[in-house]
């Protein structure tokens, strides 16, 4: 009989020492999500309504893919200053951290295997730095059918390829993926007219409307399950 019960003891210690995952963590309020990404997430301050101290991007806006892990791609107007994503989730410790990133100098012009870790060194950044972020990876939102005059590497193919690698990723790294794409496009896979706000891949309120509702309704059942 003891030995049975250290064994139990045992084996219920080690369960109670298992790191925190999105699904056993406590619950958290919408207010404690933060969106990291380019133009597409800095304009969420203006359309999507959301607290410009829970929205990063870059100084200018936007956020250059490539070069996401080798700069400062985090500006704190309030403050004056920019910070590296591990200085800015150790800093700031965010709660919940959603990233939409790969159309702004990713898709169409980084191969796969260059996407991809670039993507992975981002999780990584993240875990080290603020261990108990919960991390969350929006896929890239459609481009605009106009977006053709102006863009010639940039596609919907790419993005679409891009958003397949950036899937990948996140199940191999145990990273939930919010797949808001679909919900955006019309039948040729394009940006819906309704939600086109330039050109390009710019969004209007009633596309920051379904992408938040898709965003915390995917963190809520992630967090939320037990």
């Amino acid at each position: 009989m003891k030995i049975k019960t250290i064994v139990l003891l045992v084996l219920t210690a080690a369960v109670l020492i298992q790191p925190a995952s999105a699904c056993d963590v406590e619950p958290y309020s919408r207010d404690d999500v933060v969106f990291f990404g380019d133009s597409t997430t800095a304009h969420m301050k203006l359309r999507g309504g959301v607290d410009e101290a829970r929205v990063w991007s870059g100084q200018a806006n936007t956020v250059l893919f490539s070069s996401v892990n080798d700069i400062c791609p985090v500006y704190f107007a309030d403050e004056n200053r920019s910070l590296s994503l591990a200085d800015a989730v150790s800093e700031k410790r965010p709660a919940i951290l959603v990233i939409t990133l790969g159309v702004s100098g990713g898709a169409g012009m980084v191969p796969e295997h260059k996407f991809k870790s670039i993507y992975k060194e981002m999780i990584d950044t993240v875990r080290s730095f603020s261990p108990d972020t919960v991390l969350f990876v929006q896929s890239i939102l459609p481009l605009s059918d106009k977006s053709r005059k102006h863009f010639k590497l940039l596609t919907k193919e790419a993005v679409e390829e891009a958003n397949g690698w950036i899937k990948q990723v996140c199940e191999d790294e145990d990273v939930c993926f919010i797949d808001t794409y679909p919900l955006l496009c019309d039948g040729d896979g394009y940006l819906k007219k309704i939600y086109q706000n330039d050109e390009y891949m710019h969004l209007t309120r009633r596309a920051y409307e379904v992408i938040l509702d898709n965003v915390y309704k995917t963190v809520e059942e992630n967090i939320n399950r037990r």
